[in-house]
C-alpha cells in the first residue's frame, strides 16, 4: 500500500466518533439545544435507530402514537388522508422531529408518513421519555419546557387559521347571499 493511501485511508468509525456525531446531531436539533453535552449522552441510551428504504411507510393514519421521530438523515413526506384524497404532503428534513403529542396523550396517528429517499430516523418512546426524565429530571424539564413552547406556538398558529377561515366563511356567505339576491331581482 502507498504510503498516501495509508495516511489518507478512512479509518472505519469506532463507537466514540459514532456516539460524538450523534451528540452533535442532536445539539443542532431545536428540541435539545438547551441540553449540555453530558445530558445529550445520557439521552442517546434512550433512542433508537430507525433505518427506511425510500417510499416505505413509517407509520399510518390511525396507528398507535407512542414514539417521537427524528430525522437524522433523508426527506419524509406527511400528509392527511380524507376519504380518498390526498392533502398536500408536507416535507420533512434532516433535524426535524414528529410525534411530539404521542408522547404526552394516548391519541392515534392523525396523518401518514412515508420516506421519499432512504432515510434514518431516531425514535424515542412514550416510556423511554418517562425514563429518561425520572432518571435525569433538569434535563427533562428542558425537554418538556421545549415541548411546551413547540406546541403553545402551534396553538396560536391554529388560532390565527381558525379566525382566517371564519373570515373567509363570513366573505363567502356575503357572496352567496348576494348571488341569491341578485337571481330574485333578477
Amino acid at each position: 500500500m502507498s504510503l498516501y493511501k495509508r495516511i489518507f485511508k478512512q479509518k472505519p468509525k469506532t463507537k466514540v466518533d459514532t456516539e460524538k456525531e450523534l451528540t452533535d446531531f442532536l445539539s443542532n436539533v431545536y428540541l435539545f439545544k438547551n441540553l449540555s453535552n453530558t445530558d445529550i449522552r445520557n439521552l442517546q441510551n434512550y433512542i433508537h435507530k430507525r433505518e427506511y428504504k425510500q417510499d416505505e411507510k413509517i407509520f399510518k393514519k390511525g396507528y398507535p402514537n407512542i414514539v417521537m421521530y427524528i430525522v437524522k438523515e433523508g426527506k419524509l413526506l406527511r400528509y392527511l388522508d380524507y376519504d380518498k384524497a390526498k392533502e398536500e404532503g408536507v416535507e420533512i428534513e434532516a433535524g426535524h422531529f414528529f410525534g411530539v403529542i404521542g408522547l404526552f396523550i394516548d391519541e392515534k396517528r392523525t396523518s401518514t408518513v412515508i420516506a421519499t429517499k432512504p432515510s434514518v430516523l431516531l425514535a424515542i418512546s412514550k416510556r423511554d421519555i418517562k425514563n429518561f426524565i425520572a432518571e435525569y429530571p433538569k434535563a427533562g424539564a428542558k425537554i418538556l419546557y421545549k415541548i411546551g413552547k413547540i406546541l403553545s406556538n402551534d396553538i396560536v398558529d391554529a388560532n390565527e387559521q381558525i379566525v382566517e377561515l371564519e373570515e373567509e366563511n363570513i366573505n363567502l356567505k356575503e357572496k352567496v347571499e348576494d348571488i341569491k339576491s341578485e337571481e330574485d331581482n333578477g
